[in-house]
């Protein structure tokens, strides 16, 4: 009986593959070229297997067939096995396929699904329009890599998200309002402008004192002035860094105040935006009590 179950087990992987021989990369290669469905879904179906880098494999034969191999890379974009998924949805996204953003969303989405960061990816890689309301959903996405990627293809596809951005930002919760803040400087269209100087006394007041700074509008002077003087001093230094771009004798006279924060870095980056302003080095205070020049570093 000792000897039965180890006979079974082996039975039972040898019943599992029926794979012929070995696997014929070169055989499926040149059976794709020439367009054969079979040769595709195999290919598809590799992108599973871990083994030997299989599915490496297979997705460099796939990619060489271009947009060949889109419709059968969409059959399996809700893949149960994760593996399989990512490569496919990395695939649809490399080949930049318009076809795949819904079922792409739809995986965006489901966050019963593990990898769904490549799904954020690959919208921003097609950069088509109707993923925006899928990224835009994503930033408050429970996975913090999924929000990453989300904010990085908004940025990607620029000023076409900028409408959805601003309509989701005056109601956004902290985690998706983060996102969209960095994505809106980043894009850097001043139509941002009005909402984010509505939210300055919001407790998201920092990254927008970086966004501003982005947008280098001088309208937002005023506001970023008065961040100067906030009771957090990542908030003051965040102000005194977004002085700098824009520029201004309100800003000059107020970041020489600032030069005697009771924070080091605080003082050293008025001193820095005060140079870009006023074009000359500017000394601040050092924790040694030294008077030294700030270390040369481009907004």
């Amino acid at each position: 009986m000792k000897y039965l179950l180890p006979l079974l087990l082996l039975l039972l992987l040898v019943g599992c593959d029926t794979r012929e021989g070995p696997l014929d990369f070169e055989g499926l290669s040149t059976r794709a070229k020439t367009g054969q469905a079979e040769a595709f879904r195999t290919l598809v179906e590799l992108l599973g297997e871990t083994q030997n880098d299989l599915n490496g494999r297979a997705y460099g034969v796939l990619m060489e067939q271009g947009v060949a191999s889109i419709p059968y890379l969409l059959e399996k974009v809700d893949d149960p096995n994760d593996e399989r998924r990512e490569y496919v949805i990395a695939g649809l996204g490399t080949l930049k396929a318009e076809a795949a953003v819904t079922p792409i969303g739809a995986v965006l989405q489901n966050v019963g699904l593990n990898r769904r960061y490549v799904a954020a990816w690959a919208l921003g890689e097609i950069g088509k329009d109707n993923g925006v309301p899928f990224l835009v959903a994503a930033l408050d996405d429970p996975d913090g890599e999924v929000r990453k990627r989300a904010t990085r293809s908004l940025i990607k596809l620029n000023k076409s998200a900028l409408p959805a951005l601003l309509d989701y930002l005056p109601s956004a919760p902290a985690r998706g309002a983060a996102g969209a803040i960095r994505a809106l400087g980043d894009i850097g269209d001043r139509r941002a402008l009005p909402v984010l100087l509505q939210l300055l006394d919001s407790p998201m007041r920092r990254e927008i004192f970086h966004a501003l700074g982005k947008l280098k509008d001088p309208r937002a002077e005023q506001g970023l002035v008065a961040g100067l003087s906030d009771a957090d001093w990542q908030n003051r230094m965040a102000a005194a860094t977004a002085l700098g771009p824009i520029g201004g004798p309100k800003a000059e006279a107020a970041l020489r105040t600032t030069l005697d924060d009771e924070v080091e870095v605080v003082r050293e980056w008025s001193a820095r935006s005060l140079e870009m302003i006023s074009g000359k080095r500017t000394l601040f205070r050092n924790s040694q009590g030294e008077m030294v020049l700030p270390y040369h570093i481009y907004h």
